[in-house]
């Protein structure tokens, strides 16, 4: 294969910021790579407190891909934590731009699923009249969260921001046998905890005996650990 561009697409409380660690090693690779804000997470955001939807952040996604399509190379996205949402969405009409995708700790819906619907077992769903224009403030980071070194969670807590919760109360509507016909590579964290929502997506892997890979690392392992998250893409997106 090509030598591969990543469109690299952020989870809650972060922005395209996330992925500049493992940019950086990325273009040691001599791999190019874009990392797209989706609506709403920019600092200062004017959409705070207010209705986001996921087919914004779909759309967002797609104005990603389109963007890379305009370069010879192949394209492979790659989705963290909650953009597995509207990642698989935006496959939806851009499979045939897309060589492969890659979930790293991701949320992956099924067709007319919402994001609120892949809490694992045992974790309460928020209640059926929240208000969709809700947003959830971010939480400071640290030790606990895998920041060993405060150099770098300096760096996460001064760029955090609130995540609305809309795109989680959307349904996700998955029709196209292009779009599931995408190469998919799985990708989850062994320090994860069991309440995230991946660990619905690992689930029905384990029960369809499909195939993943564990990488050592808290969730946010293409921060804390760039270099080795960084490592594991160039190889998936090679092969």
């Amino acid at each position: 294969m090509p030598v591969p561009h990543l469109v690299l697409v952020h989870g809650a409380f972060r922005g395209g910021w996330a992925w500049e660690p493992l940019q950086g090693e990325l273009d040691a690779h001599g791999i190019t790579s874009s990392a797209p804000t989706l609506t709403g997470c920019e600092p200062d955001s004017d959409r705070v407190g207010g209705l986001v939807s996921l087919q914004e952040w779909i759309d967002d996604v797609i104005a990603a891909i389109d963007e890379a399509s305009t370069t010879a190379a192949p394209i492979v996205v790659v989705a963290h934590s909650q953009a597995g949402l509207p990642v698989r969405a935006a496959l939806e009409s851009r499979a045939q731009a897309v060589a492969r995708v890659i979930y790293l700790d991701a949320a992956v819906p099924r067709d007319g699923e919402r994001g609120i619907d892949l809490n694992p077992p045992g974790v309460p769903s928020p209640p059926d009249d929240i208000d969709p224009a809700l947003w959830i403030p971010a939480r400071l980071v640290g030790p606990e969260q895998g920041f060993t070194d405060e150099a770098i969670a300096a760096f996460v807590n001064d760029r955090l921001v609130g995540t609305p919760i809309g795109p989680s109360l959307d349904q996700v509507i998955l029709r196209s046998a292009a779009a599931a016909s995408v190469a998919a590579h799985y990708a989850f964290f062994d320090a994860t905890p069991p309440t995230y929502p991946c660990q619905v997506t690992r689930g029905r892997l384990d029960a369809a005996h499909g195939s993943y890979t564990m990488l050592p690392g808290p969730h946010d392992a293409p921060i804390t650990a760039a270099p080795m998250v960084a490592s594991y893409l160039v190889r998936t997106a090679h092969s």
